[in-house]
């Protein structure tokens, strides 16, 4: 039953857009797919090199890992990244990285810090001292009031008479006021003026002004006197008579737990509580600063199923426990009108940094039985309550990264707490810590999810990088950075067309899945494979390789070189007199005969030789083959 020149795919090209999938054996999996490849990204049904990594600076940030890396923002469109590692907290200035002074040993070294942004003030914390806020100084997120008792003298003759109690508050540069201080003892004044010894405060506490505030006359309520423009005069005299004393006193100005995870949402910023840790706090809406008693919702149990990860889903808030996951539905601004509901999900987490949206769903690390089992993505129509109950419409989390699982169980246990995520021009950069006795973040999963604007169907991918040591991510001017999990510290932009990490060689393959002419009468047949077609990008004067391996073969296979050279000369290179002008060709469809390979299946390698500053890209390939018969 011999049969000549047979051709697969008899129309169109086989394309390798299909990402990873390491679950099923090489034969089963789609045409697209790849189970094993390293260091690729997909385009337009095609598979090419990533991009390189270059050190913003190759000065060190310092002699620790990264704690973090942001980017602050202001309305008229400015932006600073700004750093944290080991005990510092520094800004680039465009050719540097700055200490920020006031900032230094806030934060403790190797503690993660995190970071939100509301009124162009960037809000930091890691969950061991009181929050801050940056917006080119360093100031405490609240307005704490005054701690130490104020005291009273009388100071010549005046117009009070009576007695009297003394309160202070603090205000902050955007005029919010702090709860009152402790009160002065009583002071018994006949025709006298008062002066109130005042506590000061130094620049980080952001303190702009203060506010004193006194009873009338055997009053208990306190009403405002005057207000000090600074944070710095240390007395005011009081002759103000009780007829002319102003507005009552605030009563619920509170500041914000020792919080490690923050969101803005609403025109409000939600924060966990390390002292408290299934209390879920809120501020005021349009109000940071300062958060009522009252401002919380109890979510878990205090015990193992703690607040761990805070995101915004939809218009909502999703609240990740150590064992379960919970969404806040809202309505409108209204604390009254919140709803708070279990999410049909098996699956808690425990990596607050590791959460991205796509499709307009909020993928997840999650955890089952405390044991890390992958990424879950959470969606659904939305949450409808009722007057008597609330009930989940298809809102529930499905466990996304099954097409993956062997490699999920190469990510470390004790070190989920450091995954992190970030969603750059339509795909998700995740590092993690992969492998045994690794103690630092050393690969990243690549969720692509950018393959929809080109088929118009929810595709996604799945790919790993390695060679990539990194903290966490930032997008600054429109470009992606990361801080280097590793010491000494750096700050690297990612997927630059350097085509190499620093220096280092990009090792960069795709293995395509193993191919029987499916859907031909010919699928199970013996073949003599003859040639193929490939469809190549030229971008330089060096090769790419290519593999081929019959039947699960698990070695390397025969290898093939294929020349990528333009033609012509390449821009920059041209030497006058000699060398031919012109750009060549950007694209080719190259034969490359295979040498009368033999098998039923067949397998293909696209590499970059693992050389630095060599890339590939792939659009697609034909093969042809002869059919010898059934074995």
């Amino acid at each position: 039953m011999s049969e000549f020149r047979k051709i697969f795919p008899g129309k169109d090209r086989i394309h390798f857009d299909g990402g990873m999938n390491s679950q099923f054996d090489r034969p089963l999996i789609e045409d697209n797919q790849s189970p094993d490849c390293k260091n690729v990204r997909f385009d337009n049904g095609g598979v090419r090199t990533r991009g390189g990594t270059t050190k913003l600076t190759s000065s060190t940030i310092g002699t620790f890992v990264g704690d973090g890396i942001y980017t602050r923002h202001t309305n008229d469109g400015q932006e600073t990244m700004v750093v944290f590692c080991g005990n510092k907290m520094q800004y680039w200035t465009g050719s540097t990285f700055t200490s920020v002074p006031s900032a230094n040993s806030v934060f403790t070294a190797g503690v993660r810090v995190a970071a939100c942004e509301q009124e162009e003030y960037l809000f930091v914390n890691n969950g061991s001292t009181v929050p801050y806020k940056y917006n080119g100084a360093f100031t405490r997120h609240g307005v704490y009031p005054p701690t130490a008792t104020p005291t009273v003298t009388s100071n010549a003759t005046g117009s009070l008479t009576g007695s009297y109690n003394w309160k202070v508050t603090n205000v902050n540069t955007a005029l919010v006021e702090s709860d009152l201080g402790p009160a002065t003892a009583t002071f018994t004044a006949a025709s006298a003026t008062a002066r109130v010894v005042l506590q000061t405060f130094a620049v980080s506490y952001g303190i702009s002004a203060r506010r004193l505030y006194r009873t009338i006359n055997g009053g208990t309520t306190y009403k405002r006197v005057a207000t000090i423009s600074d944070g710095t005069t240390t007395t005011y005299d009081d002759t103000v008579a009780d007829s002319a004393l102003g507005v009552d006193a605030p009563e619920d100005n509170g500041v914000p737990p020792a919080w490690n995870r923050i969101v803005y949402h609403q025109s409000r910023l939600f924060m966990n509580d390390s002292t408290n840790p299934n209390y879920l706090w809120y501020t005021e809406v349009d109000s940071p600063y300062t958060v009522a008693s009252v401002n919380f919702i109890k979510i878990g149990d205090n015990t193992s199923d703690l607040v761990i990860g805070i995101e915004k889903f939809e218009n909502n808030i999703l609240v990740n426990c150590s064992k379960s996951q919970f969404i806040i539905y809202m309505p409108d601004t209204d604390p009254a009108n919140w709803l708070v509901v279990r999410v049909q999900s098996p699956y808690g987490s425990k990596s607050p940094y590791g959460c991205f949206d796509f499709f307009n769903q909020t993928m997840v690390p999650v955890t089952e039985g405390q044991k890390f089992v992958g990424f879950a993505a959470l969606s659904g129509a939305g949450l409808i309550p009722s007057t008597t109950f609330t009930t989940i419409n298809s809102i529930k989390s499905l466990l996304n990264s099954n097409i993956i699982d062997p490699e999920i169980d190469d990510i470390q246990e004790t070190y989920i707490g450091n995954i992190s995520s970030i969603v750059f021009k339509s795909r998700a950069y995740t590092s993690v810590t992969s492998g045994v006795a690794t103690t630092t973040n050393n690969k990243l999963w690549v969720f692509d999810f950018q393959l929809e604007k080109e088929t118009g169907k929810a595709t996604t991918t799945w790919s790993p990088d390695t060679g990539v040591e990194a903290a966490q991510f930032t997008q600054y001017n429109s470009k992606l950075y990361f801080i280097t999990s590793s010491s000494p510290c750096y700050v690297n932009e990612y997927e630059t067309s350097s085509y190499n990490d620093n220096g280092v060689a990009i090792d960069s393959y795709f293995w395509t899945k193993e191919f029987s002419a499916d859907g031909d009468a010919a699928q199970h047949t013996f073949k003599d494979f003859r040639y193929l077609k490939i469809l190549v990008d030229k971008p330089g004067d060096y090769s790419m390789n290519l593999n081929a391996r019959v039947d699960s073969d698990s070695g390397s296979g025969d290898v093939y070189t294929v020349d990528l050279n333009p033609g012509g000369s390449l821009w920059g290179t041209m030497v006058f007199g000699t060398d031919v002008w012109g750009g060549g060709a950007s694209q080719e469809d190259i034969k490359v005969f295979l040498g009368g390979i033999r098998g039923e299946r067949i397998q293909f390698k696209f590499s970059n030789q693992n050389t630095i500053a060599q890339k590939f890209n792939v659009k697609g390939l034909r093969f042809y083959f002869n059919v010898r018969g059934f074995r």
